[in-house]
């Protein structure tokens, strides 16, 4: 049986995004500045994704130079929007719980598929809707393990960077028309890049801080999330945005995995189920052709 195309694509950059928030974690550690991270988390990002650009695409300097001025300025619009989620992620994960945050980024799912309706003519049936709210129960007993959510400040900060996400996304596919995946992600990640570099100058963030063993860490996240950016474009560039966004739903089972191998973390009976009905989700969303 061959596998679909869509499908590995979504799960590299599911694999790339997991490694990414695990690498972020033990960044968030040991690094007191969270400015310093979210930009050094978008340089080395940038860099990782110039890289990659240098050596899959050839003549890639005349590609550059050929992209249009409404591109432009819907890669400044998708970079300035990506900033936007890291930043307010960040900054909305040290004023909550670690729970609430697993759960509420997870709204992504919701934006991005009102957004595809409305600006990219993707279809809205009931099965998308089944299939939103199996993925919310799953999300729920995994992030929550049953427990109640106490909605704070930073859940809001959290909520409004996860509608610039989907905003990007839905940026991101509508530039696949011209553009190669490499091209598309590289030029997205060095605006929002500016934008970060801009906002930490205007607050004077110290670029150098002794920070050695967290910007090890930072680096790691910022190489693993370029990688799953360039997977998303390619994933949505052959598919949807929609099934994108509902494969990514699968996101947190492997960082349980992570969890428990490397940090500790303990595996609850509800956090299997959810788990189960995370991967009956996707198997779903494969079957109905999302």
């Amino acid at each position: 049986m061959q596998i679909p195309k869509k499908l590995i694509n979504a799960l590299l950059s599911i694999s790339f995004l997991s490694l990414s928030i695990f690498f972020r974690k033990i960044a968030l550690s040991l690094i007191s500045d969270r400015f310093y991270l979210i930009l050094c988390f978008m340089i080395f990002a940038n860099l990782t994704l110039f890289l990659n650009l240098i050596l899959s695409q050839k003549e890639w300097l005349e590609k550059i130079k050929k992209i249009s001025w409404s591109e432009i300025r819907l890669s400044i619009f998708a970079g300035s929007f990506l900033f936007a989620f890291y930043a307010l992620a960040t900054l909305g994960l040290d004023l909550t719980t670690s729970i609430n945050y697993s759960f509420i980024s997870r709204s992504t799912l919701i934006f991005t598929i009102l957004l595809a309706y409305f600006f990219l003519g993707e279809r809205l049936n009931w099965e998308k809707v089944l299939l939103m709210f199996t993925f919310f129960i799953g999300i729920y007993m995994i992030s929550t393990e049953g427990k109640r959510i106490t909605f704070q400040f930073g859940d809001l900060l959290i909520l409004s960077g996860t509608f610039f996400f989907s905003a990007f996304a839905i940026l991101q596919k509508k530039m696949c028309k011209n553009l190669t995946p490499d091209v598309i992600c590289w030029t997205i990640t060095f605006n929002g890049t500016i934008a970060a570099i801009i906002l930490s100058l205007l607050l004077k963030v110290n670029i150098f801080p002794l920070y050695r063993n967290g910007l090890f860490w930072v680096m790691l996240a910022g190489a693993a999330e370029a990688l799953a950016v360039l997977y998303v474009n390619k994933t949505t560039i052959i598919s949807t945005v929609t099934y994108y966004s509902m494969m990514s739903m699968l996101t947190p089972i492997l960082n349980i995995f992570l969890g428990i191998i490397f940090l500790s973390e303990p595996l609850t009976v509800l956090q299997i189920i959810g788990g189960t009905i995370l991967i009956a989700s996707g198997i779903l969303v494969q079957k109905f052709r999302v």
